[in-house]
């Protein structure tokens, strides 16, 4: 029983690919948001169509670029173990940005980058990714960064639990409301 749960363990927070695609109900909506001026990390399998796009196995490190100036960037990283300076750069780039990543809100990188965000969207079931035999283990949230947030309530409500920026606090004193007997 251990193995089949270590492996199962691994298969949600890894893969030998890095090139999952973005599903195109996926795209639908953001395009309905707004066209896509970036991709910061595309493939040559990419259906995302962005006006300017960055191909990781071709243009390089796209994390030290200048994401600025170019409208909506989309982003859907690698779920690698480089993630957090993904969702580190979604958060301090200065630019209006949504991006598809992973919901795994008890992780560090998702409490101190993606919950910057203006406002999150969590996906409806589980997504499955151009390229992919199944649906995702895991399921999937996009964050958004920027000053349309009433846009963005607007195009992803339909397709799962918006959350809009409440200012969440990092650590919370214990209350006697805590102590409800259950």
């Amino acid at each position: 029983m251990e193995i089949v749960n270590r492996g199962v363990q691994q298969q949600m927070v890894a893969s030998e690919r890095q090139d999952w695609n973005t599903p195109g109900e996926v795209l639908r909506i953001v395009r309905a948001f707004d066209c896509i001026g970036l991709d910061p990390c595309s493939n040559a399998g990419s259906i995302v169509g962005a006006q300017t796009e960055w191909r990781l196995e071709r243009d390089g490190d796209s994390l030290a670029r200048d994401w600025r100036g170019y409208g909506l960037v989309y982003c859907n990283p690698p779920y690698s173990h480089h993630l957090r300076a993904w969702l580190a750069k979604c958060s301090t780039a200065h630019a209006e940005i949504i991006a598809l990543t992973p919901a795994r809100t008890d992780t560090v990188w998702w409490q101190d980058y993606a919950a910057t965000a203006d406002a999150i969207c969590y996906w409806r079931g589980r997504l499955k990714f151009l390229g992919a035999d199944n649906c995702a283990p895991f399921p999937s949230a996009s964050c958004y960064w920027g000053p349309r947030v009433a846009r963005f309530v607007e195009m992803f409500k339909p397709v799962g639990l918006v959350q809009v920026s409440a200012n969440l606090l990092r650590h919370v004193e214990e209350s006697p409301q805590m102590q409800l007997a259950l």
